[in-house]
């Protein structure tokens, strides 16, 4: 808008010099004036009245309703449009107070992207960019959502139910639940003896730091993000993988292994697995978590025991997926293999049923110069509040290896 205002002010003041030139198009000149002051017109109100509904807005009496797209608690689906953000950031840089979802907004405009990554290595802010900072300090949705979508690169994570809900929560289980019964016309129907549970997560602390020369500070902004993104976020996926197969309980999750979870289990051959313990694995599974199941083993075991094999009438197991060659499935059913889960253990089972793991505060970035001052580096932090449980324990079923 401010381009176009110079353009047309330029315009207007080498006019009157075409005006002295010979054989020039009067009219035409005129016309291209009158229509230039016009559009200046309309842009200069258009400007003006913009203004006033920000005014409004920001003093709290403006009665343009927003609707914003997504939950706000979930960084993965909040997204306001380009004009909230965009309001966000005029009100925010002129000093009006934000409210939650105003500063959702805010997060999700390049300006407060580029501040708070600048503001992390430490660069100069001007003016705008530090009131900003200081309105907020929350991490830009931009960089949320790679930190996101890195950890759900991790086959194990994107299996399970991850949910991004402040503070603690509980969901109902199923316990005791009847079938529906067939009652005779006229008959009352007999209430059945339904009993539910509840599986309550925490919030544990997670957190990854890591110490970085001050060479840092030259990085451009898009290189920046991506070392962030790529050094931390792993690491915290790092962590909540493993959690999710082993973890203790004990100020983190509860892993799907841990003793006494789990009670569907069984045990393959010792010498090595053969098609008739697959299959024994498969079928100790209930029917109704098989349209969405999957098998989660170590390495060792799927490429050394599993690839291999082949049925009974010469047919192989294991067939590459058509549309990705490195993922494959057994016997029609999709493989994680995954370090963390324990040596010589087969799971296989709905994991989105059977495993919960709640984001009560979803990653953060800090930085601080102060604790390397001799060495003039930055420590970089990333923290969340997260806890994670087995759910519908009857959704996964666990193998081990037999001891003889």
């Amino acid at each position: 808008m401010n381009n176009r205002l110079e353009e047309i002010e330029a315009r207007l003041a080498a006019i009157p010099a075409e005006l002295e030139k010979e054989g020039a198009d009067l009219d035409a000149l005129k016309k291209e004036v009158t229509d230039l002051k016009t559009e200046r017109q309309l842009i200069t109100e258009a400007a003006e009245k913009r203004r006033q509904i920000l005014s409004e807005i920001g003093a709290g009496v403006g009665r343009t309703v927003r609707t914003f797209h997504g939950d706000l608690r979930d960084p993965k689906t909040f997204h306001p449009d380009d004009q909230e953000c965009r309001d966000a950031w005029h009100l925010c840089t002129q000093g009006y107070p934000l409210n939650a979802e105003q500063k959702q907004a805010l997060a999700s405009t390049e300006e407060y992207r580029a501040a708070w990554l600048k503001n992390l290595q430490g660069k100069p802010l001007s003016t705008e960019e530090r009131t900003a900072i200081t309105a907020t300090a929350a991490i830009p949705t931009q960089t949320m959502d790679r930190i996101i979508a890195t950890m759900e690169l991790v086959p194990m994570i994107a299996a399970v139910d991850v949910t991004y809900i402040p503070g603690n929560v509980s969901w109902p289980m199923e316990s005791t639940v009847d079938d529906a019964s067939w009652t005779s016309m006229g008959t009352a129907a007999t209430d059945s003896a339904d009993t539910l549970t509840d599986v309550s997560l925490g919030a544990y602390k997670l957190i990854k730091t890591v110490e970085i020369t001050a060479d840092i500070q030259a990085m451009a902004i898009p290189a920046f993000e991506s070392w962030l993104v790529n050094r931390l976020a792993n690491k915290i996926a790092a962590a909540v993988d493993k959690a999710i197969f082993s973890g203790t309980g004990s100020s983190q999750a509860t892993g799907l292994l841990k003793p006494g979870e789990i009670t569907n289990t069984g045990t393959y051959t010792a010498a090595g697995m053969t098609y008739a313990d697959l299959l024994a694995i498969l079928a100790a599974l209930p029917t109704k978590y098989h349209p969405n199941a999957k098998l989660a083993t170590t390495r060792q075991i799927f490429y050394g025991q599993i690839l291999g094999m082949k049925t009974d009438g010469g047919d192989k197991v294991v067939v590459a997926d058509a549309q990705s060659p490195a993922k494959f499935n057994v016997l029609g059913y999709p493989v994680i293999v995954d370090d963390f889960c324990a040596a010589d253990t087969v799971l296989f089972g709905n994991f989105k049923e059977g495993y919960k793991f709640n984001f009560a505060q979803a990653p953060d970035v800090r930085s601080d110069q102060s604790v390397a001052f001799r060495s003039g580096s930055t420590v970089y932090r990333a923290m969340c509040l997260a806890d994670g449980k087995p759910a519908d324990k009857n959704a996964v079923t666990i193998w081990t290896k037999a001891k003889a």
